[in-house]
């Protein structure tokens, strides 16, 4: 992999492979196949030909850019070398961005230093509801959703027209390490990948944090669980009872066989995440802290929001994101309590303490994050009222504690994207290889 410095926004990876489809117009093609809500094109870029599909969907979450670099990368590799098409029998095609709209508005701290900082202070990712990943059709009534997005439609088609052998969706978390998350068991797949984060000097997160009690296929692999499952996870705790959200692009492609693989590679560097230690604390007394710390929080950012709730534009996305992040903080609070009465007495590791704590940083940081940018927009000295002013000093200063105390707790060393981008592209490769010989 050669250096890179920065992440790509959404002109510069279409930008990408515009020049890939250029410079190789025999094997490379690109397509629309929809528009997003804010109309800008959606687009596929597919390379080779071959009786099986790989699909490959960069920016399910907009905050997640790395995978941007993934798709053009992964997308030269191939075009670049026949072994990995015509020798094997697959076709690649790659979904550039899949939420340009929200890519956009998380622009902003893309430029910057990697910093805890810089990241929350121009942060945006969207309600479960509002996210292409997490809104595809759910008919179970126990669990009903169908209320598909525009982008949601444009990847369904994309599937139902490939009916993908492989499916990517490419990932990133916050901290510490990576971990994989698959629909189905590929033997010799956690091997594969316990082998290259090794080589990659990128450390397995042996600490659940959103997959907490998920089924394991290998360390820092989780299988993933039914829509059903989650959903009901996810309204555990709740304001609402009606399901936030619906299947994922994985419990979609199901019906055709799909082999579906995510990949969460870390932004920031802790040795804390792959340490399986003992830490000398009871892991239901770190569940249960972190449950309440979770409670804590949001009683503090929802008094904040009543207080301002008649003052701002709840059509906001970023209003709505904040409610969604205290819906899932109740949620992550409601899980943490319900693992912590099935876990006995046995010491936590030293990447369980750390996955407990991350969370918390991380909900607090991002609910404050998207409600300070809302207010820092609408608080127009000539038009706005003083309450709105005052709220908006408030959220501002708790951003800057609880980024102090991030910034004391967690580490700031930024991954090399070289070596994220080379380690998703290896994994993918890793699987449809696998696949092939099956």
């Amino acid at each position: 992999m050669p250096g890179l410095d920065l992440v790509y926004t959404v002109d510069e990876v279409n930008a990408a492979v515009d020049q890939l489809v250029a410079e190789t117009p025999s094997i490379c093609r690109v397509r629309t196949i929809g528009a997003s809500r804010q109309g800008e094109p959606l687009r596929l870029l597919s390379v080779g030909h071959g009786s099986r599909n790989a699909l490959v969907v960069g920016g399910p979450h907009p905050n997640e850019p790395i995978g941007l670099l993934t798709v053009v990368h992964l997308a030269r590799v191939v075009a670049q070398a026949p072994e990995l098409r015509d020798g094997i029998d697959f076709a690649w095609h790659f979904v550039p961005c899949i939420d340009p709209d929200g890519t956009r508005l998380n622009e902003g701290w893309f430029a910057e230093p990697r910093t805890i900082r810089n990241y929350h202070r121009e942060f945006y990712r969207p309600a479960l509801d509002e996210q292409p990943e997490w809104t595809f059709p759910v008919l179970d009534e126990r669990a009903y959703f169908d209320r598909m997005l525009p982008e949601t439609e444009a990847l369904a088609g994309v599937i139902d027209e490939l009916r993908p052998s492989f499916q990517y969706s490419l990932h990133n978390a916050d901290f510490g390490g990576v971990f994989f998350i698959l629909n189905k068991d590929v033997p010799g797949a956690a091997d594969d990948f316990a082998r290259m984060s090794e080589e990659l000097q990128v450390p397995l997160s042996l600490g659940p944090l959103d997959t907490l009690g998920w089924q394991t296929l290998g360390p820092a692999v989780y299988l993933m669980p039914t829509a059903e499952a989650l959903i009901a996870a996810n309204a555990r705790g709740a304001a609402k009872a009606d399901a936030r959200h619906g299947g994922s692009s994985s419990h979609y492609a199901e019906k055709y066989g799909t082999t579906t693989l995510v990949t969460e590679v870390p932004v920031w560097r802790d040795g804390r995440a792959s340490d399986d230690s003992d830490s000398g604390l009871l892991y239901g007394d770190v569940l249960r802290t972190s449950a309440d710390r979770l409670r804590e929080d949001v009683g503090t950012l929802t008094e904040l929001r009543q207080r301002i709730r008649a003052l701002v534009d709840v059509r906001s996305p970023m209003w709505s994101a904040a409610a969604d992040f205290l819906d899932l903080a109740r949620a992550l609070a409601a899980a943490h309590d319900a693992i912590a009465t099935t876990v006995g007495t046995r010491s936590a590791t030293v990447a369980e303490v750390f996955a407990a704590e991350t969370v918390v940083h991380m909900l607090r940081l991002r609910t404050v994050g998207v409600l300070c940018r809302q207010l820092a927009g609408e608080c127009q000295p000539d038009r706005a009222p003083l309450p709105l002013h005052v709220a908006h000093k408030e959220l501002d200063s708790l951003f800057d504690i609880w980024c102090e105390q991030a910034e004391e707790s967690l580490s700031e060393e930024a991954f090399p994207l070289s070596r994220l981008v080379a380690l998703q592209m290896a994994a993918a490769l890793s699987v449809v290889l696998r696949l092939a010989d099956q």
